[in-house]
């Protein structure tokens, strides 16, 4: 059911046409939607320089089906998202490649297959409830910190059974701090070879000592008497992997759960975010979900029965990931020559992926500014080089699906409870640095239904 005036997001401008590679290079650090030329929208593939070295901008479905799958072996991940994103998740599966990078995917793997949705369906439901008891009614709320709380919650219950408590501000604050200052690419993390010292180099290493000894206390509280003894969960197959022979931490365990820690929440809270958003704007596509949501049973003990039926819900979240996927971009680099659609690329050319370009392609997508859940209702998936919210290929996200039923329980449940509507009329703009976040948090006010 489409509005009868469409809600079409606002957005920044994109970078100018002319713009070399350098200049792409320095956006990416301001913010990702604003760091491409609106050739992206139509060319499989853009090439620039950036002091010497080749940089392409693949944003059409041939190109990332190319470097995603089929010729994903002339091309590894770039070296800059290991610069950017060791002080945070070390050598954990996010940056990590070959034998090591297969070896940390199947230990966690047996955490995230379908048999676990009926289980995490009831840790999800069960936070979704005390997040939502915990909203007030009664003056106005940010709810881009309350579906951040919410999300770490989530997280730390489902993968390692474990209260978050006391490590709730913490852990918000110390990731907050790393996504909005010393996680953001500079160009010279591109162009510097490995390795070169520099004044940021030394301030993510102070970033990295701090983080790791949080992380280490969170793994300490999960194995006190009565956390140990919780059911199995995502801890024990990363301790029986990572930790050392005796059950003792190692920087191996601690780069794997900082890993699931910030991957687990970051990418939900962010959906979440700009799904309440979006439909406070849109109050048909609200009412749709609301009135679907009505008469389910989104208890721990229902809400994996009633997820099936959540249609519209689905079709909301579906549509948020298109215009704002929290992994926005990504990035590789080719191992050697190679062809891509029909260009030449020597070794060492830097590739960038940006994903909610291929979201917004007019000749994949119509209206694609628009806001319009029904284009994932009664109708055909979108084919699948079209719409990758959670990437493709061998590195598609181990726990796209945990997000989605994250997601999509969340939001049912918080708009069964709650009529939202801003209380902050300012235009709200998507910022692409390492996930996709508002220019700023803008106030809600809810109404209990």
């Amino acid at each position: 059911m489409l509005d009868s005036s469409p809600l079409v997001p606002p957005m920044p401008p994109l970078l100018s046409e002319g713009a070399g590679g350098l200049r792409v290079l320095a956006a990416l650090r301001r913010n990702g939607y604003s760091a491409f030329p609106p050739r992206c929208l139509t060319e499989p593939v853009v090439s620039l320089r950036a002091l010497g070295r080749p940089l392409v901008l693949a944003a059409g479905p041939d190109s990332m089906q190319t470097i995603l799958t089929s010729d994903a072996g002339h091309y590894r991940r770039m070296r800059v998202g290991q610069r950017v994103l060791s002080p945070i998740v070390g050598r954990g599966l996010l940056v990590s490649e070959g034998d090591t990078w297969r070896r940390q995917r199947r230990a966690m793997a047996p955490a995230f297959t379908p048999r676990t949705v009926p289980v995490l369906a009831g840790h999800i439901a069960a936070c979704a409830e005390r997040g939502c008891r915990d909203l007030d009614t009664d003056r106005p709320v940010d709810l881009f910190s309350a579906m951040r709380r919410l999300a770490l919650d989530v997280a730390a219950v489902s993968m390692f059974s474990l209260d978050i408590g006391a490590f709730d501000q913490p852990l918000r604050d110390s990731v907050t701090r790393f996504m909005t200052g010393i996680g953001t690419p500079r160009p010279s993390d591109f162009l510097l070879p490995p390795g070169t010292p520099t004044l940021l180099g030394w301030r993510r290493a102070r970033f990295r000592r701090q983080w790791v000894a949080l992380v280490g206390q969170i793994i300490a509280a999960r194995r006190t008497p009565g956390q140990a003894e919780a059911p199995r969960d995502l801890f024990d197959l990363l301790q029986a992997a990572f930790g050392d022979q005796d059950g003792g931490t190692t920087s191996e365990l601690i780069d794997e759960v900082a890993t699931m820690i910030v991957a687990g929440h970051e990418t939900t809270a962010s959906v979440l975010f700009w799904a309440c958003l979006l439909l406070a704007q849109s109050p048909r596509w609200q009412d749709e979900v609301a009135r679907e949501a009505r008469d389910k049973d989104l208890t721990p003990d229902g809400a994996a029965t009633s997820l099936p039926a959540l249609h519209a819900t689905t079709a909301v979240v579906r549509e948020t990931l298109r215009l704002y996927p929290p992994a926005f971009m990504s990035g590789r680099e080719t191992v050697g020559e190679t062809e891509l659609c029909g260009h030449a690329l020597p070794g060492n050319a830097m590739v960038l992926l940006p994903f909610w370009m291929l979201h917004r392609n007019p000749a994949l997508w119509h209206a694609p500014a628009q806001f319009d859940p029904q284009r994932f209702l009664d109708r055909p998936d979108p084919p699948r080089f079209t719409f990758l919210p959670f990437g493709a290929g061998p590195h598609v996200c181990i726990g796209a699906q945990l997000a989605m039923t994250e997601a999509v329980l969340v939001l049912a449940r918080l708009l069964q409870d709650f009529a939202l509507t801003l209380a902050d009329h300012r235009p709200v703009l998507p910022v692409g640095v390492l996930s996709t976040r508002p220019d700023h948090a803008p106030a809600f006010r809810l109404r209990r239904r």
